[in-house]
């Protein structure tokens, strides 16, 4: 059994073509009217192969493939949303590849003894309302009961309980909670997606079976010192926050880079007042992003890198605080779902490997209540992501979903993992 390469290509594009914007790429924000156009083409084609669909209180859809038993159902699918300016694969590859897959389950006369239910989650990206993985943190009851009006629209400043409101289609900013899922009704959480780098388009290998999922740890740095004179001041007598910040974005990329792990850390920029070149910063802000699987050293980088900013601190007299926006610890693949997928794709003859996921993807929520998997595919063209050069061939999107497909069967039939 394999699925349709040409169906999928064609749909992949159909579909991934909503939002498309003038100054190139896709932008399919959630809540918009471009991303509702999307929603209704989605369930429009769930529909026409017979699938049972629904969209929840916050804007998930699910289009279900009833089993032959009554079963916990295999979910699988990935987010339905875009970055500004972004590709035709991002998120959309996991939900095409889900849907490919049950379309030929259902044209060969395959009845899993699962369900199997197709998942399309929202506001993955945040591109308007921050936070990021909205739709899967609803699921898992992650979402304070208040978010509808405290999270607010990055630009406007109005609460996403307009956005819902205005949205329709059964959204509804007072019932959240009411999107929360019961792991008792699932077996397991399988998520398709593009690399988004070129570790695949490096080794010539089309797929990668995900073994974890990179916590990751962002937090703003603020020290506080005193304004002078450039000139007046002497070198000893000076509280330069900005000298401090320096040492403490050098010192985040020393810490990574000594764990003997693929860590990643990031400083993406030092914003200093007053900004000018006489005058001693008295202010300076650091982002920083971590990123690391393994659960011990992901938890000693934040402690370490706050030991170096309290003694740099002390050593040029300033005061200093720490606000943290993301605290998403590591995620782990099942391992009894890799080795279905492993075997899916050796009887297939798709070549692949296992690589940590740095990026976060809804699998990151999912498994804090359910055992997930993940499959990557290759993206070519430098590996680039989100933004319109994304691309990956029809070659891999086939293989992928065959291996999928493959997945979905076995594990269908599974007592257990």
């Amino acid at each position: 059994m394999r699925i349709n390469r040409e169906r999928l290509w064609k749909k992949q594009h159909e579909t991934g073509a909503i939002g498309a914007v003038k100054e190139g790429g896709i932008s399919r924000f959630a809540w918009t009217p471009e991303y509702k156009r999307a929603c209704e083409n989605l369930m429009e084609q769930m529909r026409e192969i017979g699938l049972e669909v629904r969209m929840d209180t916050v804007g998930n859809i699910f289009g279900r493939y009833e089993g032959s038993e009554k079963l916990p159902a295999i979910l699988c699918g990935s987010h339905l949303d875009t970055v500004p300016n972004g590709g035709y694969f991002d998120g959309l590859t996991g939900i095409m590849t889900a849907l490919e897959a049950v379309t030929v389950m259902k044209e060969e006369g395959f009845k899993p003894r699962r369900p199997i239910e197709i998942v399309a989650f929202i506001n993955e990206e945040a591109s308007q309302f921050l936070g990021g993985t909205f739709g899967s943190k609803a699921m898992c009851g992650e979402l304070p009961p208040d978010y509808a009006d405290t999270c607010r629209h990055r630009v406007t400043g109005e609460p996403l309980r307009k956005a819902m409101k205005e949205f329709g289609m059964g959204t509804d900013p007072d019932r959240l909670p009411d999107s929360r899922i019961d792991p008792k009704d699932y077996f397991c959480f399988i998520e398709v997606h593009i690399e988004q780098g070129r570790y695949l388009l490096d080794g010539d290998i089309p797929i990668s079976v995900v073994s974890d999922i990179a916590g990751i740890k962002q937090f703003y740095i603020e020290l506080h010192g005193v304004s002078c004179h450039a000139g007046g001041m002497a070198m000893k007598d000076r509280h330069d926050t900005l000298q401090a910040a320096a040492a403490i974005a050098c010192e985040v990329e020393r810490l990574a880079l000594a764990t003997g792990n693929d860590t990643r850390s990031t400083v993406g920029y030092i914003e200093s007042e007053p900004g000018e070149h006489n005058i001693v910063a008295n202010k300076s802000v650091i982002p920083v992003d971590y990123r690391e699987a393994d659960d011990r050293i992901w938890s000693q980088l934040y402690e370490d890198i706050l030991e170096f900013v309290k003694k740099e601190c002390e050593k040029r007299g300033l005061t200093w605080s720490v606000h943290s926006t993301c605290d998403l610890a590591p995620s782990h693949c099942n391992r009894s779902i890799m080795k279905v997928m492993d075997q899916a794709a050796e009887e297939l003859g798709v070549r692949h490997n296992e690589m940590i996921s740095f990026p976060c993807h809804d699998a990151v929520n999912m498994e804090r209540i359910l055992p997930v998997g993940m499959i990557f595919v290759r993206s070519s063209n430098e590996g680039l992501s989100h933004c319109p050069e994304e691309y990956t061939t029809k070659e891999d999107l086939g293989d992928s979903a065959d291996v999928l497909l493959g997945t979905l069967k076995k594990l269908s039939n599974r007592e257990q993992l």
